[in-house]
């Protein structure tokens, strides 16, 4: 019997998510990374660390293989058939540990059908094809420790090595794959043996890293940055930039992430199958204990790391993935230590497993539903076609500036505008040769070059959000979706400012529910605020800041800028709400606390307007 045929589980899950994902597929660029990732695969450059080699070389051969695809289109679909593979993987491997194959395909399929993961498969995004890698490792490592072959232990070593160039999150579940050599007393004597070869195939596993050596600044593609040292293509591959945002918060902080994390679990399967993944953890112990203390070691080792990071919660999800897919065992485990103790046979095991897919599939189908959805490429299009000829943008971040990056390299839009990133990602001001200066150097030639845009004025220069400006005499003043650098004393015609943004291009037909989306809604009606304002009609353009915050309401960035805009229009208390909604999102962010210190400050709170300013401080001191 022939591989598809063992594990025929596996290939049916792997077909049936793979349609309901074609069906719910993103058609164009989205949010957030998605930009960026389309660019830097299609073109194979080099995108952010830890790099994804193998992510852009497979999309890309996607790519070449789907001709007549566009490139988002393409690259999105190739998300999507990762995803239905470690699917596909889940459910192949529960069937090999014994399940029934129809409760390992309702496994798989709720597994795959998930809130966060299904969300993730259908956009240009590398988390399915990192958990296929997360799949394939811990049946590699169930496999070797169970007293495996020589070609067990050395299928582990590759599969640990080139699980790293998948995401970095994988290397969490080796530290179960020790502690279970500890507890079976394995062999060393044998695994001595074996390391040699086996340190060979973890090498060969981790080559394909080397890709982004090659490629690093090579072509048109997107480059997150320069790797010209060993130090840099060190950092690059370690995702040194993200140290300093884990293990750097306080007890309560944690906390508050495992808050978070409960709510999420409540809704990653359906509310009502939560006694049964309890259940699972209990039942898998005794069923399979080999699997079950490789997963929950994965899971734990997930929730420590993810637990202590501090990013924008809108974003902190994905980072309890593999927690996500250990809880799909505990479902398995549940079900099938239930339909044995009541002896319902192979008909209550497809009834279970079936009942349970489309169960977990219709809650989320509509959440996850992204073929129409848009507004992403509608929003970075309206940017770009709103700008005159020769202009000079400057974006920043991850919300517009890789839709942005996208929409000129491959789809041609605006050709004649120049982007820049503010934040050096992709799009930098600075030469090649000044990549290589420390980050404070690289900051303040960032603001020069700026300045030397400005006073050069051989075109009219924009930036996606309002900043400080870099030189003297000069203002910002809203013009479409973003802003027009000004002289500070000269009038601002009318058709400069342009007309306000249409409203009806933001309103929420049924569809757009991720965050990331509402954000971008958000922005329409904050902008349109911002041309009220500069129309001098303060009291719609308070309610259109108003409406920005209702729509971005779990969003701490637009909750920080509605306050920061009802304090300069000395809306006090407004100003106070929209902080506090602000700090409740993030606790942890110093600007925060400083804006909330001036709303005290102003209102006579001078003792309370100090202690804020002090935690600000404290805060701002942290790495």
């Amino acid at each position: 019997m022939g591989l598809l045929g063992r594990y025929w589980s596996g290939s049916v899950a792997w077909g049936v998510s793979l349609l309901g994902y074609l069906i719910t597929l993103c058609p164009t660029v989205y949010v957030e990374g998605s930009g960026e990732l389309i660019g830097a695969t299609y073109l194979l450059g080099t995108p952010h660390p830890t790099g994804y080699p193998l992510f852009c070389l497979g999309g890309r051969l996607c790519a070449v293989l789907l001709p007549f695809t566009d490139p988002a289109g393409a690259i999105n679909l190739f998300s999507a058939f990762c995803g239905s593979l470690a699917v596909g993987a889940l459910s192949a491997l529960l069937q090999e540990r014994g399940l029934h194959p129809l409760v390992a395909l309702g496994v798989g399929l709720g597994f795959g059908f998930s809130s966060t993961f299904w969300s993730q498969v259908v956009i240009a995004e590398v988390y399915g094809l990192g958990l296929l890698g997360a799949v394939l490792l811990l049946w590699a490592g169930v496999r070797a420790v169970e007293g495996g072959s020589e070609r067990d232990w050395l299928c582990l070593a590759y599969a640990a090595g080139t699980g790293l160039t998948l995401h970095l999150s994988l290397v969490l579940i080796w530290p179960g794959v020790g502690l279970l050599i500890l507890l079976r007393q394995v062999q060393f004597i044998k695994v001595k043996a074996l390391l040699a070869k086996g340190l060979l195939l973890f090498v060969l596993g981790l080559s394909p890293i080397l890709y982004l050596l090659i490629r690093n600044g090579e072509g048109a593609g997107f480059h997150w940055g320069v790797m010209t040292s060993a130090g840099q293509w060190w950092d690059h591959l370690s995702g040194a930039l993200y140290r300093d945002s884990f293990f750097s918060m306080p007890a309560s902080a944690m906390l508050l992430n495992m808050r978070r994390w409960g709510v999420q679990m409540l809704g990653e399967f359906h509310l009502l199958l939560v006694p049964l993944l309890l259940w699972g953890g209990w039942a898998g112990y005794r069923r399979d204990r080999v699997l079950w203390w490789l997963a929950t070691a994965a899971g734990g080792c997930n929730l420590l790391v993810a637990l202590n990071y501090h990013r924008d919660p809108n974003g902190l999800g994905v980072f309890f993935l593999i927690s996500i897919l250990v809880l799909a065992f505990f479902l398995g485990w549940g079900m099938e230590d239930l339909i044995g103790r009541w002896g319902l046979g192979s008909k209550g095991s497809a009834f279970a497993g079936l009942t349970v897919a489309a169960v977990i599939c219709s809650t989320h189908y509509t959440a996850a539903d992204r073929h129409l959805n848009r507004i992403a490429h509608q929003y970075g299009s309206e940017i770009l076609q709103g700008l005159p000829q020769g202009a000079v943008l400057i974006a920043e971040g991850d919300d517009a500036a890789f839709i942005l990056d996208y929409l000129q390299r491959l789809e041609g839009q605006r050709p004649d505008v120049t982007l820049y990133n503010r934040m050096g990602r992709g799009r930098d001001i600075l030469k090649r040769e000044e990549l290589g200066l420390d980050p404070a150097q690289q900051f303040r030639l960032r603001l020069e070059h700026e300045a030397q845009l400005i006073a050069r004025c051989e075109g009219p220069v924009f930036y996606l959000y309002a900043r400080r400006l870099a030189v003297e005499g000069y203002r910002l003043v809203p013009a479409g979706l973003c802003y027009r650098v000004w002289p500070a004393g000269e009038p601002v015609p009318p058709e400069v400012i342009g007309p306000e943004p249409d409203m009806d291009k933001a309103r929420d037909p049924g569809w757009y529910r991720d965050p990331w989306v509402r954000k971008i809604q958000s922005n329409y009606a904050f902008m349109r605020g911002e041309h009220l304002m500069a129309r001098r009609d303060t009291s719609s353009a308070l309610e259109a800041y108003r409406e920005s915050a209702r729509i971005a309401y779990d969003s701490r960035t637009a909750r920080f800028n509605i306050a920061l805009m009802m304090l300069r229009n000395n809306r006090l208390e407004e100003a106070w709400q929209q902080g506090q909604a602000a700090l409740e999102l993030d606790p942890w962010n110093p600007e925060v606390y400083s804006l909330l210190a001036q709303v005290r400050g102003r209102q006579g709170y001078g003792l309370e307007a100090e202690a804020l300013f002090k935690k600000a401080g404290q805060l701002g001191r942290k790495p």
